[in-house]
């Protein structure tokens, strides 16, 4: 049966595979090839750093309690390089759930489906660096079973922890988001603090450094390193093997009664807007067309992480650009980030505007309201929230990073930059419509198409570069241009909105009724 379920997933995958996705999944096994080589290099040099004779000359300093502290520091780092990349999307639990109905044992099905979850490329990369990183340091053979089994739980135990906490961001949104951002501004400020006066803090911590040790050696990584460098005799390795072996099988058996729970669960009620303030808000801002889109937005988990995602992306990498001395980071690499965020938040509502709430959406086409009327009203309802942090983002470049440009050419370059977005996220909705999935896996499944992901994360860098390069006395003509191309677009857009309605009839409509 496994083969069977293999074979169906691998069919799946070919049947939605085009020319495009092709070359994004060669490109794809090409960057995790270069990772792994990176990921494990990086590793065997940290093990071997100090076995080589010109090492020792050429750093006086490295002293097996500094060169302990190293090996500590990487693997902790590594192990939070781990969880932050450990991927959960493999489980296509809305396609397979569909097995059941044939017949295919819910315990089965959930058990497979459990193990190729857990067999994503890049989980495998970062698990088979921990062992090559590990094993290169065993000293006795009864410490090889403890590292293996301590690599497996490591995993299952990240797998497990980051599944809670999606689900946690799921239902308590805003106080995760808050909690977040704080830790991460704490973190930054004391980063900030240590690369300043880095040289008489390394020197302070030196005396320390025992101290130190035996802190992160207690930390995930340090534990893993023990494993393998402590010799702890074959008796307590028998034990701990044990031991590690019955958390793993608690571990997998929580994770098989979730993924159960999973396939019997279909969908989860998205929502009730006549009890939801949210709904009522937006309804009284928006219009009831627009209002219930964005609340179906809103709500949606997927959606949530992108939100958190983007608020962490400028806190962390806006001030370290700031510290860093290259004019370009200030000109281009600034500016292009700060651009980029309404152009996420306008993809989240913009790229799949059809998507979300079909039910509702015949149901509207029903009532006495020109369906062109009811486009633009979503339309112009989708762009309202990306607009104002539009406005909000260019006031603060403008006010806190007066030397990053011109008042008016910053103005242009974002709004232009918006537009051209505005028309890539206006072909995705109709020629790359997906329905949104809501599962008690939803936070897994993107809303918008790989494909189209892939284009925005492309353009976005290539767009700014073209429009936030100096050109000095050229600024001026580039400006035009895109003031130009600015005005064309609005009232393009704005005088041809029976495009949109064509384009809906023609490409939308018999999708959504065959979803139904």
């Amino acid at each position: 049966m496994l083969t069977k379920l293999l074979i169906l997933n691998w069919r799946i995958f070919l049947a939605n595979l085009n020319r495009f996705q092709l070359l994004l999944m060669i490109g794809y096994i090409m960057f995790l090839g270069i990772m792994m080589v990176n990921l494990i290099g990086t590793a065997i040099v940290v093990v071997w750093l100090d076995t080589e004779p010109w090492m020792q000359i050429q750093m006086p300093w490295l002293t097996p309690r500094v060169y302990t502290f190293i090996l500590l520091v990487f693997s902790n780092t590594y192990w939070v390089m781990h969880f932050s990349f450990t991927n959960l999307r493999l489980l296509n639990i809305q396609e397979n759930r569909k097995l059941l109905g044939f017949g295919f044992p819910l315990k089965r099905l959930a058990r497979y489906l459990m193990i190729i979850s857990f067999c994503h490329p890049v989980n495998i990369i970062y698990n088979f660096t921990w062992l090559v990183f590990l094993m290169i340091q065993v000293r006795e053979f009864y410490q090889v079973p403890v590292v293996f089994v301590g690599v497996i739980l490591n995993y299952v135990l990240i797998y497990s922890i980051k599944h809670r906490f999606l689900q946690i961001v799921e239902r308590r949104f805003i106080a995760v988001v808050a909690g977040f951002l704080i830790l991460v501004f704490s973190l930054f400020q004391l980063v900030a603090i240590f690369s300043e006066n880095k040289a008489q803090i390394f020197y302070s911590l030196i005396p320390r450094i025992e101290t130190i040790n035996g802190v992160l050696e207690w930390l995930p990584g340090g534990l893993l390193i023990q494993a393998s460098r402590v010799d702890y005799g074959i008796a307590n390795a028998a034990i701990l093997f044990v031991f590690l072996s019955i958390l793993i099988g608690l571990i997998f058996v929580d994770h098989f009664n979730k993924t159960c729970q999973g396939l019997l669960r279909p969908s989860l009620k998205k929502a009730e807007e006549t009890s939801s303030k949210l709904w009522v808000f937006l309804k009284r801002v928006f219009g009831s067309n627009a209002g219930k889109y964005y609340y179906y937005v809103m709500i949606h988990p997927y959606n949530r992480l992108q939100v958190l995602t983007l608020a962490i992306i400028p806190i962390v990498y806006v001030p370290l650009l700031l510290n860093v001395e290259f004019e370009i980071a200030q000109t281009i690499a600034i500016p292009t980030i700060l651009a980029g965020i309404p152009v996420a938040l306008l993809a989240m509502g913009m790229a799949n505007m059809y998507g979300y709430e079909n039910r509702e959406l015949l149901l509207h086409l029903q009532f006495p309201i020109k369906l062109e009327k009811q486009l633009k009203e979503r339309f112009l309802g989708v762009i309202i929230l990306p607009l104002l942090v539009f406005y909000a983002i260019t006031i603060f470049e403008l006010l806190v990073i007066p030397d990053i440009g011109e008042v008016l050419h910053i103005f242009i370059a974002n709004t232009f930059i918006f537009l051209c977005f505005m028309l890539i996220f206006i072909w995705s909705s109709y020629y790359q419509y997906q329905k949104a999935i809501y599962s008690s896996f939803s936070y897994k499944h993107p809303i918008i198409p790989q494909k189209v992901t892939f284009v925005i994360s492309f353009s976005i860098f290539f767009v700014g570069y073209l429009v936030f390069v100096p050109l000095d006395g050229l600024n001026w003509y580039r400006s035009t241009i895109m003031g130009a191309v600015i005005l064309i677009i609005g009232i393009y857009l704005w005088g041809h909105m029976e495009v949109l309605v064509n384009l809906f009839k023609k490409r939308i409509l018999n999708r959504i009724w065959s979803e139904l």
